[in-house]
């Protein structure tokens, strides 16, 4: 197998470089943050960016963990590819997971600072150092059950590969150990939140009820809503639902799982 290197500080964009050095070296497998990534799919390892330290990030991105490392080298003999790529922080990052993986050494590096210009590694610092984003390399759904609560929002990329277009869905994230820590957020303030939106939309009249709970991270929401008559209720109760897990999501960092909304009442105005 022949085995690339990524390498480069942290927060400098590599996860977010990753698919793109992938396509155009045409390796199938990445292994990113103690994953290992098989054509945009997780299949094996667990992220260090669910833990809850620092620590404990690095120690499952360096595959400390006996049950991790095995699950991982079973994986990559079963699939059975002929290409690796490997993200780290220094060379000695890379050459200890090529270790702990068994993979028979490193046969290319490359530096972060020959695939990104001086500009877009600042601007990825920015994103880490101020909002506490990363990246992982993989679609929405790979990750959503796993990092519910963390994760924030996709990020599309399009490339050509055999004459069509491709495209790849990548993954943004706010870990555990980001430096927002753990939130705790009461139920009123969730509700003023939800109340504040409402009173942002006048077709909302009035309403009764609003029920707020939280389960394993995860927000379920239950509205009583009198609005005005006339409107096309189906539409406009959709592209609300739509405005307000938005609105809760990014006030909050917690993942809304479900928005039940009751209309009891229509509103005939004068």
């Amino acid at each position: 197998m022949k085995v690339y290197a990524l390498v480069g500080p942290s927060g400098t964009g590599k996860s977010h470089r990753a698919v793109l050095l992938a396509n155009q070296y045409q390796i199938p497998l990445i292994v990113d943050d103690g994953l290992l990534i098989y054509a945009g799919k997780i299949m094996a390892g667990s992220s260090a960016k669910r833990e809850e330290s620092k620590m404990g990030a690095i120690r499952r991105a360096l595959f400390f963990d006996e049950n991790q490392t095995e699950e991982v080298k079973k994986c990559l003999k079963k699939l059975n590819e002929d290409k690796i790529l490997i993200l780290g922080t220094s060379t000695g990052m890379v050459e200890r997971i090529n270790e702990r993986l068994e993979l028979g050494g490193i046969d290319q590096y490359i530096d972060i600072k020959d695939i990104s210009s001086a500009e877009e590694i600042e601007k990825a610092l920015s994103v880490r150092n101020n909002e506490g984003k990363h990246v992982i390399p993989v679609p929405t759904i790979e990750v959503e059950q796993d990092f519910s609560g963390y994760l924030l929002h996709s990020l599309e990329l399009f490339f050509k590969k055999d004459n069509q277009t491709v495209r790849h869905e990548k993954s943004i994230v706010r870990p555990r150990f980001s430096f927002y820590g753990n939130l705790s957020i009461s139920n009123r303030v969730l509700v003023d939140l939800i109340e504040y939106l409402i009173n942002k939309y006048p077709k909302i009249t009035e309403f009764k009820k609003v029920k707020v709970e939280e389960t394993n991270n995860q927000l379920f929401i239950n509205l009583s809503l009198e609005i005005v008559y006339g409107i096309k209720i189906r539409k406009f109760i959709k592209e609300f639902k739509a405005a307000l897990k938005e609105h809760l999501e990014n006030n909050t960092g917690i993942n809304v799982k479900e928005i039940n909304i009751e209309v009891y009442s229509l509103k005939v105005r004068e």
